[in-house]
């Protein structure tokens, strides 16, 4: 067994072993008027300072105390990332309860899910979209739901109702009355009490509930700082959801540990038009949003002019070679920023991203490059939502093929992590701050400890000589063919959504299969553009990922991945789905994993087609609309053979 161990912090900005809310009063005690968060309303940004950060927390958290929130409860939470959700969060854990955020796009079966199993004793619903999610199911315990915009709800009359505007004027009238009492309920929370559940996303099943305590976000959110260099005031924008721990680690607990200011767009739609007015310091974004950030740079070139397009492949090219190269500045590089790549980080939002991470899932190794290529030095970073953020790429030179190195840790809460690869190739983290257990579910916590005490991370991969950790797949997704040659899934597909023609893409192996095949989800938007220049005519997505031309495209990003693999697992076959995958209808997690087997099931068809050996077949595909009405769409599909 291959162990590794990694080294603890120097950064002196330590968690110290406080609580989230402690942290937050003693920021505000030492710089009261420095700014702590900004909304943007009607255009303009509006500033709190920590000072007045903390006086909504202390008012929020006197009046859900008067509601009965106490020690151990849980509050719920459905929403954008808005300014208003942040506050709600620090009060619930001022209280010592627990907060569990859902993503905005919840189904109202998942909402009734997650509050049953959750116990939750009060929902905070954003607007009347996430209100009529709640209002319409039966047998919920939820004793209040607090709205942030009450637009269309004035005329609903259910007694559960409670404007948080009306809850904060409750609560400063009560924390008037006894200003101890908030300063008496931190001094009962302890850094190994539970402050939020998050929810696993489900690939195989209903999701289960990760306890995530105080020590855990505030361990992990010093991980990133003293790992890539967070400066102190950065500017941050909260875009991925707090349902996310990656979000609850950085959001949240890095936003008071650095400290860091952190902003909130107007609206979902303006996030890009607000993150190029900000250009942030430090970004966290998964996997798909590196890639939609590269396939718009790329989309855009698909309509430029032959010169414009020319001189960009130009810098392209030039930067990626000094890249390979380990060059320094050289002429053609220096012109090349200047004529094309200074502009595209600027339209990106990312002129002065000095902090720029991917986490989530794999990334391939090309779009690593091409933001290189960008001047954008942008850094993996791998963990997981049990045991925390594991490694990243911390060094001023990295691989990008590989996960990066092991994370300093915070001296002052625990020792440095410590893993080990097992026989069978999984990666077992043997120290460091893990999880608390899943809520109510002992068992399957129980089954990820190993004999010695350490924790099953169910990932294959390898330690390189130079200590960085190279990630091949999940333990439970590694396949065999019938001829027994090993495909690694993961690897393919995030190699696949390198192309910007591929948005998603599922490899077929198994041990029943003679050969690999990939089911391909075509990006919409670049195939379009792509189609529209060269005069090709089609009226819905259905017609569009079955075009010929577009089809091979996704040939060719199949013919490239395969160069990289051994002969036996090629992928030999594929098929452009007849419609985009939908979290909606449980193909993708909240997330945007892959749920196999529902994907599997789906387009049983054109499986079925694929390894037998058809030219097309007729697709019946069942659709679920949004209005919760289902239907069945017959579509012709091609099956797209590769050359051997």
């Amino acid at each position: 067994m291959h162990s590794l161990r990694g080294a603890l912090g120097k950064d002196p900005r330590t968690a110290q072993a406080r609580t989230l809310p402690g942290l937050l009063r003693d920021r505000a005690r030492e710089k009261p008027d420095t700014v702590s968060m900004r909304r943007k309303h009607h255009g303009v940004w509006r500033a709190w300072s920590r000072g007045e950060v903390l006086g909504q927390v202390r008012a929020l958290a006197a009046a859900l105390a008067a509601l009965g929130v106490g020690r151990g409860d849980v509050v719920a939470m459905i929403s954008e990332n808005i300014v208003e959700l942040y506050w709600l969060e620090y009060a619930v854990l001022s209280l010592g309860a627990r907060v569990v955020c859902m993503y905005p796009d919840v189904t109202a079966r998942e909402v009734q899910f997650i509050l049953n199993h959750s116990r939750a004793k009060i929902l905070v619903a954003e607007d009347q979209e996430q209100v009529d999610k709640a209002l319409s199911l039966d047998g919920l315990a939820i004793e209040r739901i607090v709205f942030v915009d009450g637009r269309g709800l004035w005329h609903y009359e259910d007694g559960r109702l409670l404007d948080i505007a009306k809850l904060l004027e409750t609560g400063r009238g009560v924390d008037a009355a006894d200003p101890q009492r908030f300063e008496a309920r931190l001094g009962t929370i302890a850094p190994d009490d539970v402050a939020a559940l998050c929810y696993t996303s489900g690939t195989t099943g209903d999701p289960k509930a990760v306890m995530l305590t105080h020590r855990y976000l505030l361990d992990n959110a010093y991980r990133v700082m003293a790992g890539f260099g967070v400066p102190e005031n950065a500017v941050y924008l909260s875009y991925i959801s707090p349902a996310w721990a990656a979000e609850q680690i950085t959001g949240l607990a890095l936003a008071l540990l650095a400290p860091m200011v952190v902003h909130f767009a107007e609206k979902p739609e303006t996030v890009q038009t607000d993150l190029r007015e900000l250009g942030p310091q430090v970004l966290l974004f998964t996997p798909r949003q590196w890639e939609m950030m590269a396939s718009a740079v790329q989309a855009n070139m698909l309509d430029a002019d032959p010169v414009r397009r020319g001189i960009y492949d130009w810098a392209v090219r030039v930067r990626r070679r000094m890249l390979k190269q380990g060059a320094g500045t050289s002429l053609a590089g220096w012109l090349a920023d200047v004529l094309v790549m200074k502009a595209i980080r600027d339209n990106l939002g990312l002129k002065r991203a000095a902090v720029a991470l991917s986490g989530g899932s794999g990334l391939s190794a090309e779009i690593f490059t091409l933001f290189h290529a960008f001047g954008v030095r942008l850094r993996n970073l791998y963990g997981s939502t049990e045991l925390g953020l594991l490694a990243g790429h911390t060094g001023e030179r990295f691989d990008p093929d590989t996960m990066g190195s092991l994370l300093p840790t915070d001296p002052s809460i625990g020792e440095p992590i410590e893993v080990a690869v097992a026989n069978s190739g999984e990666l077992i983290a043997v120290q460091g701050t893990h999880f608390l257990g899943y809520f109510d579910d002992e068992a399957s916590g129980a089954k990820m400890r190993t004999a010695e005490g350490g924790y099953r991370t169910g990932d294959v991969v390898r330690i390189t000589e130079s200590g960085e950790l190279v990630f091949f797949d999940r333990l439970k997704d590694m396949r065999r063919l019938a001829t027994g040659a090993p495909v690694p899934l993961q690897f393919v597909e995030n190699h696949l959504r390198a192309s910007p023609f591929i948005k998603d893409a599922m490899v077929l192996a198994d041990e029943r299969r003679p050969f690999a095949a990939a089911l391909v989800n075509i990006d919409a938007e670049i195939a379009g553009r792509f189609a529209e220049n060269r005069g090709l005519a089609f009226g819905t997505f259905a017609e569009l990922s079955q075009l010929g031309a577009v089809r091979e495209e996704v040939g060719r990003a199949i013919a490239d991945v395969n160069r990289r693999l051994d002969d036996g697992c090629h992928v030999r076959c594929f098929a452009t789905l007849p419609k985009e995958l939908d979290a909606d209808e449980a193909e993708l997690t909240r997330s945007r994993k892959l749920r196999r087997e529902k994907i599997e099931a789906s387009y049983g068809d054109i499986v079925a087609a694929i390894y037998g050996n058809a030219a097309d077949c007729v697709a019946r595909i069942p659709v679920r609309y949004r209005d919760g009405t289902e239907a069945v769409i017959n579509v012709n599909v091609a099956i797209n053979r590769m050359e051997p």
